[in-house]
């Protein structure tokens, strides 16, 4: 058990890896990685398949099963995609769910978490500065998984944004989304210093980021959390308070210009998109929206994984609609809808959202935190469609982990 401990520990420290030093943009190191792992939990008669996981199954089957409403459109494309979302939720969430299965708790892997968080919150500040002020740009020395030129992504017209570990901040702002609450297992017994300088370092690191959607979605998802588990009146009262605190800071004359350009600027353009230029990494938004909608009108059922990229490569018109520029669809939930229909939509939602409620129920400090990270990267995930990253399938591995396990000892 102690090596399967190690195992899942090493795959913690490697998941920021999502484009750095990977082979190709769909052999990142943590799926590289976890690979062999499935290997040998087979060859130990380890790997578990629950009945919970049919649901998934389910998911991908209907997205193949779509292909068929869509078959004078197929490619290579499709394969890619369909390897992609198979090898994701296989390696990713039910070999990582088998990998700690007989783990008692997570929080032998919480060291993991925080200092994987800390290793990347130094390489995002230091890639800043080396960016802002000396200009040397860090993607030059190090491999990023992309066939396109990697552009740097500018705030108030000059700022460089760091990547990170990843193509795009964004992408590199889930990785805090799941480990961020997950580090407080390990850091709430030490001294407040160091508790302070570690959470100095990691949200420096974070902010520099400025990913709109994740600014939203982590402190929506604390919120959530909170509000559901409050059970007295100090307790109502704490929360009006960190909230009023929370609305002047970020209402203040440092805070200001860079939730403008980052919340604000997004929240102008999905609303106009004629409000778009060519600073922001914004695709219009708006008009991905309205295609989901117009596809999902005239193929309920889908049209398989990976067919809007293929006709999107081949420039082909699918009912009259033509696919959007590399033809992803801005949102997971979009993507599913497309790929595997309503019904596949329907069977994601009742997985994740049984997921949540399995968490609420819960009362110990680890499911609270597994929690926020649920919460958070599933609304993160309506603004992006990258169902290849491991955060959100390790994050409901975690989550099905935790509540199993407390409802063994309860």
């Amino acid at each position: 058990m102690k090596f399967q401990v190690k195992l899942a520990q090493l795959y913690i420290m490697l998941i920021p890896f999502i484009a750095a030093f990977s082979l190709t943009p769909w052999l990142p190191l943590p799926l590289l990685y976890m690979m062999p792992i499935s290997i040998y939990l087979i060859v130990i008669r380890r790997l578990k398949i629950f009945k919970e996981d049919l649901e998934l199954i389910l998911m991908v089957i209907m997205g193949i099963l779509g292909m068929f409403f869509a078959i004078d459109k197929l490619g290579v494309k499709n394969l890619n995609h369909t390897f992609a979302i198979s090898t994701s939720i296989f390696l990713f969430y039910i070999v990582f769910k088998s990998l700690i299965n007989k783990l008692k708790s997570i929080n032998i892997l919480a060291s993991s978490f925080a200092l994987s968080l800390a290793f990347v919150s130094i390489f995002i500040i230091i890639e800043f500065i080396l960016s802002n002020y000396l200009g040397i740009t860090i993607s030059d020395f190090i491999p990023y998984s992309t066939t396109d030129e990697l552009a740097d992504a500018t705030l108030m017209g000059s700022i460089i944004r760091p990547r990170g570990l990843a193509v795009e901040a964004g992408h590199m702002a889930t990785f805090y989304e799941l480990a961020l609450p997950l580090s407080f297992i390990y850091l709430k017994d030490k001294p407040l210093p160091i508790l302070l300088s570690y959470y100095l370092l990691v949200l420096s690191g974070y902010t520099l980021l400025f990913s709109a959607a994740s600014f939203v979605a982590l402190p929506l998802a604390i919120l959530l959390s909170a509000v559901v588990r409050i059970r007295s009146k100090s307790s109502i009262a704490l929360l009006i308070g960190i909230v009023m605190i929370t609305f002047i800071a970020l209402s203040s004359d440092i805070a200001r210009p860079y939730i403008d350009e980052t919340v604000g600027v997004r929240l102008e353009i999905f609303l106009d998109p004629s409000q778009q230029s060519n600073t922001v990494t914004v695709n219009d938004r708006s008009e991905k929206y309205q295609k989901i909608s117009n596809l999902f009108l005239v193929a309920p059922f889908g049209i398989g994984w990976g067919t809007g990229a293929q006709m999107a490569a081949d420039q082909e018109v699918f009912a009259g609609i033509t696919m959007p520029e590399g033809g992803g669809f801005i949102s997971l939930y979009g993507e599913i809808l497309i790929a595997s229909g309503v019904l596949g939509l329907l069977l994601f939602l009742r997985f994740i959202t049984k997921k949540i409620i399995q968490l609420f129920r819960l009362s110990s400090l680890e499911s609270q935190l597994v929690l926020i990270a649920v919460l958070s990267l599933s609304i993160h995930y309506l603004f992006i469609s990258n169902y290849w990253f491991p955060m959100l399938w390790l994050s409901l591995g975690l989550a099905d982990h935790v509540y199993k396990n407390e409802k063994f000892i309860a």
